[in-house]
C-alpha cells in the first residue's frame, strides 16, 4: 500500500486507488501519515481537525474515523497498523510506503552528495525528489480550508530542494535549461532572495541584463510593499555587479553557500546564428541536434509592379500575419515560404497553415493585390545554424507558382489532415490538389459521437462531485483536467456541459482560454475592455450578478492554448469570486505552465481501460468481434486513446485479415495520419533532455535498461536515469525494476524516424552500443 501526499491525498494498494469515506477520514490519515510512527494525541488531532471550534461529537466522528481506517488498512495485508496508544494514536508503517519521507530521504541524498563533491549524484537526488510533487501539498484537504503548519513546512522544503538544484545546474553551465522552470518559481515567490537571485544571474549569462536588474527592481518593490524590507547584502552585491557587467558572475554562485571542490569549465553553448551583438547570448528552445521533423508549409507568390519598396511592404504585413499565426518564415526568392511545425509540431498544424494561407489571400485582395498560395507537407531536415530543407518546401514553392489567382491550392494530405475544420473543394487541374475555402470553428467541425464517450463515466461524477461542493459550501473551486492530445478532455467537457444544461438555474460560460468579455457581458454592467474590467475589479460585480439564482460554472478548454493574460484571468477567478458558487473546470495537455496547477484540483485523465476500448470498438468496427488476435494487436496500438481508436477504426474498416502483429510490415498497414500527428506533438511537447533520450532509446531493443540508452547516446549514466524516469512518470515509458519500454510501438517509430540516417549510423556504430534489431523501424 502506498500513501501519496504530495498533491492530493491518494491511497494505491496493487495498483488500485482505495477509496476513502468522507472528508474526516480524509483528514485524521493525513495528518496520521504526516506524522507516522509516532504517537499522536488525540487533543492535537482534534485541533488540527478543527482549528476553530471543535464540535461535542467531534471525538466520536474521529473514533468513528479511526475504526474505518483500520478496515481500509487492512487490505494492505498487514502492511499498515493503526494502533490505540496513549494519549491518542500511531500509525505504523515502513517509510517508503510515503511520498513525504521519501521525499525527505531524495533531498537528504542530495544535500549528502552536494557535501561529497558529487554534483551528478546530487542533482540526480533532488529531480527524483521534486518528481514526486503531482501539485500542492494535500491539495483537496487544503481547498477545505486545512492550514496545518506541516503543510507550510513542506512547501518550503520543496522550495529549499528546487533551490539547491538551480545552484547545482547553474555552477554547472546550464543556464538556459534551468530559465524557465526559475522564472515560474520566482515569480510565484517574488520575497525569497535566493531564489531570485538564482533567477538574476542565469538572465545575466544569457546575455539579459535589462532583464536580470528588473528581477532586482521587482523584489525590492515586493519585499518593501510586503514586509517594509529591503533586500540583502547578496542580492544588493549581485545588483551592484550586474551594472558594472562583473565577469565573475559568469561563473560564481549566485547565493551565498560553501564552495565545492574544483569542477571543470562548463561547456559553453555555441552561438546562435545572427546574434546581435558579441557580448549577447540567446537562449534556444530546442537541443542543439540535427533532426527531421514533420512541417506544413505555405508558399506565396505576389504579383506586384517593379517596385522595390513596394514589394518590401507587401513582405512586412505577410511576415505580420504569419507571425500572428505562430509561422516561421523563411527567406525566399519568388515565392514566400511560412512554415509550420518548428521548432514544435502541432497536431493542428495543418489547419493552422490553411487559416494563414486564407488570411494572406484576403488581407492583400483587401489592397487590390494578387495572391498565389500553395499549402503542402512533408519532413524537413532541422540542422544547428542552417535552414530547414527538404523536397516539400521545393514542392510547395511549384504548387504557389501553379495555383489559381486568388486561390489556396492544398496537398491531398493537408486537405486530410484540415477536414473537417477546413472546407475545401476540388481543384479541376488534378485530382491530388484541393482549393481551401473556409475555416469552420472546431466545436462546430467535430459533432460528438455517441460511441466515443466509453469509460468516462467515474470522471463525469467527480465533476458533478466538485459541483456539489461548490453548491454547499458556497465557495469557488478550480478543476484542471490533464491528459495527452486526443483522451477525451473536450469531450469530457462537453458531457458535462450536457448535465449542466439540465438544471436551469446554473449558469454556464463555455468560454474557452478568455471568459473576461463573458463578464464584461453580465447584465447590468456596462461594456468594458477585457483589461479596463480586470484593472477596475469589474469582476467582481459581474460575478456576484451572474450567481445570484445558483452556481456560476465556467467551462475553458484548451487552456494550454491560451495566453498568459487568459490563464492568470481564469486562475484568478478563486480569488476574485471568494464567497461564491463559482466552479471552474479548465481542460488542458500537460504542457501547461507548472504554476497554474497549484491551486485547485488536478484530475488527469488515464487511458481508457482495454474492455472501455473494446466496446469502443464494437460501435465502430460492428461484427469484428470474431478477429479475436487482430483486435487485441489493435487495442494495444489504440493505448487507452479514443481519438486514435476512431483513426485506427477508419484505416482497417471492411478488413477481414486480422490487424498486422506490433512491428510487422508497417509499411503495409502504416499508422494513421492522425495518430502520427498527434504523437508528433506529444514527443515535442517533451523537455528537450526527455525527448534525446527518448530518440536514442528507440535504437535499442523492445525492453531496455538505462546503462543501454547511455552507450548509445554517450550521455552521463545519471542524466539519462533521470529522463527514463521523467518519462516513465509522464506514461511515455513502461517501467519494471531496471527495464523500460515504450508505452506506444508508434511513438517508438517516430522517434526513430526523427533521427537523420547519418546520425542514426553514427550512432549504432559505436563501440559502446550494443547490437539492436532496428529493421522494422527503417
Amino acid at each position: 500500500m502506498r500513501f501519496d501526499l504530495l498533491g492530493p491525498l491518494d491511497v494505491v494498494h496493487d495498483g488500485r486507488p482505495v477509496v476513502l469515506r468522507g472528508a474526516t477520514q480524509r483528514a485524521v490519515l493525513a495528518y496520521l501519515l504526516l506524522h507516522h510512527n509516532e504517537v499522536v494525541a488525540t487533543s492535537a488531532l482534534l485541533s488540527a481537525l478543527w482549528p476553530d471550534e471543535i464540535p461535542a461529537t467531534a471525538r466520536k466522528m474521529v473514533q468513528n474515523a479511526v475504526s474505518g481506517l483500520r478496515t481500509t488498512l487492512a487490505t494492505g495485508g498487514g502492511q499498515a497498523m493503526l494502533l490505540t496508544h496513549a494519549p491518542g494514536y500511531l500509525l505504523r508503517l515502513d517509510s517508503d510506503q510515503v511520498d513525504v519521507a521519501r521525499f525527505r530521504r531524495l533531498a537528504a541524498d542530495g544535500r549528502a552528495a552536494q557535501a561529497d563533491g558529487d554534483p551528478d549524484r546530487a542533482v540526480t537526488a533532488y529531480r527524483e525528489a521534486l518528481a514526486l510533487w503531482r501539485g500542492r501539498v494535500l491539495a483537496d484537504l487544503a481547498e477545505t480550508g486545512v492550514e496545518w503548519p506541516e503543510l507550510v513546512a513542506l512547501e518550503d522544503q520543496r522550495l529549499a530542494v528546487h533551490e539547491d538544484l538551480f545552484g547545482l545546474e547553474l555552477d554547472r553551465g546550464r543556464h538556459h535549461e534551468v530559465l524557465p522552470d526559475l522564472r515560474g518559481l520566482a515569480e510565484a515567490h517574488p520575497n525569497r532572495e535566493r531564489l531570485n537571485a538564482q533567477l538574476m544571474t542565469a538572465l545575466y549569462r544569457c546575455g539579459r541584463h535589462v532583464d536580470a536588474l528588473e528581477v532586482y527592481r521587482a523584489t525590492r518593490a515586493s519585499l518593501a510593499e510586503g514586509l517594509g524590507l529591503e533586500p540583502g547584502k547578496e542580492l544588493r552585491e549581485l545588483e551592484r555587479a550586474i551594472l558594472q557587467h562583473d565577469e565573475t558572475l559568469l561563473t560564481r554562485r549566485p547565493d551565498p553557500v560553501p564552495e565545492p571542490e574544483p569542477e571543470p569549465a562548463p561547456e559553453v553553448s555555441p552561438p546562435l546564428p545572427f546574434t546581435p551583438a558579441p557580448v549577447t547570448v540567446v537562449a534556444r528552445a530546442e537541443p542543439v541536434e540535427s533532426e527531421r521533423k514533420p512541417v506544413v508549409a505555405v508558399g506565396v507568390a505576389v504579383t506586384l509592379d517593379d517596385d522595390p519598396e513596394d514589394a518590401a511592404e507587401v513582405q512586412a504585413r505577410l511576415r505580420a500575419v504569419a507571425e500572428e499565426e505562430a509561422g516561421t518564415c523563411l527567406p525566399g526568392g519568388p515565392v514566400q515560404l511560412v512554415v509550420f511545425g518548428l521548432p514544435r509540431t502541432g497536431d493542428d498544424d495543418a489547419v493552422q497553415a490553411v487559416r494563414t494561407a486564407l488570411r494572406i489571400r484576403d488581407r492583400l485582395a483587401a489592397e487590390g493585390i494578387t495572391t498565389q498560395i500553395g499549402v503542402d507537407s512533408g519532413d524537413v531536415l532541422v540542422e544547428y545554424g542552417a535552414e530547414p530543407a527538404g523536397p516539400v518546401l521545393d514542392r510547395c514553392v511549384r504548387s504557389a507558382l501553379c495555383a489559381p489567382e486568388g486561390r489556396v491550392r492544398v496537398s491531398d494530405a493537408v486537405r486530410e489532415a484540415a477536414e473537417p475544420v477546413v472546407v475545401h473543394e476540388a481543384a479541376g487541374d488534378s485530382p491530388s490538389w484541393w482549393h481551401a475555402v473556409s475555416v469552420r470553428p472546431r466545436a462546430v467541425a467535430e459533432p460528438a459521437d455517441p460511441g466515443s464517450f466509453a469509460g468516462r463515466d467515474h470522471d463525469l461524477d467527480l465533476l458533478g462531485h466538485f459541483l456539489g461542493f461548490v453548491e454547499r459550501s458556497g465557495r469557488p473551486h478550480r478543476v484542471t483536467v490533464l491528459g495527452e492530445p486526443g483522451i477525451g478532455k473536450t469531450r469530457l467537457l462537453a458531457e458535462f456541459a450536457e448535465v449542466l444544461a439540465k438544471r436551469t438555474e446554473i449558469r454556464v460560460l463555455e468560454a474557452g482560454a478568455d471568459v473576461v468579455e463573458a463578464f464584461a457581458s453580465a447584465p447590468g454592467l456596462l461594456p468594458r475592455t477585457a483589461a479596463r474590467l480586470r484593472s477596475e475589479g469589474g469582476l467582481r460585480p459581474a460575478a456576484a450578478e451572474l450567481t445570484a439564482h445558483g452556481p456560476l460554472v465556467v467551462l475553458a478548454d484548451d487552456l494550454h492554448r491560451a495566453g498568459p493574460d487568459e490563464r492568470d484571468t481564469i486562475g484568478g477567478l478563486d480569488d476574485v469570486c471568494a464567497g461564491l458558487p463559482v466552479l471552474v473546470v479548465a481542460a488542458a495537455r500537460a504542457e501547461l505552465p507548472d504554476g497554474w496547477a497549484t491551486g485547485g484540483t488536478t484530475l488527469t485523465l488515464a487511458p481508457l481501460a482495454d474492455d472501455a476500448v473494446g466496446a469502443l470498438l464494437d460501435t465502430l468496427l460492428p461484427g469484428t468481434t470474431r478477429l479475436a488476435r487482430g483486435r487485441r494487436e489493435l487495442v494495444a496500438r489504440i493505448g487507452g486513446n479514443p481519438r486514435f481508436a476512431h483513426a485506427y477504426a477508419e484505416g482497417v474498416h471492411g478488413r477481414t485479415t486480422p490487424f498486422p502483429a506490433l512491428g510487422q510490415a508497417t509499411t503495409q498497414h502504416p499508422t494513421p495520419p492522425l495518430v502520427r500527428r498527434t504523437l508528433a506533438a506529444h514527443l515535442d511537447s517533451l523537455p528537450p533532455a526527455e525527448k534525446s533520450v527518448l530518440k536514442a532509446a528507440s535504437l535499442t531493443g523492445d525492453t531496455f535498461t538505462a546503462e543501454e540508452v547511455a552507450a548509445v547516446c554517450a550521455l552521463p549514466l545519471s542524466e539519462v536515469e533521470t529522463a527514463l524516469s521523467r518519462l516513465a512518470r509522464l506514461e511515455v515509458l513502461d517501467r519494471e525494476d531496471d527495464a523500460f519500454a515504450f508505452r506506444r510501438a508508434s511513438l517508438r517509430e517516430l522517434a526513430y524516424q526523427r533521427i537523420p540516417r547519418a546520425t542514426r549510423t553514427a550512432l549504432l556504430r559505436r563501440p559502446a552500443a550494443r547490437p539492436t534489431r532496428v529493421e522494422a523501424l527503417a
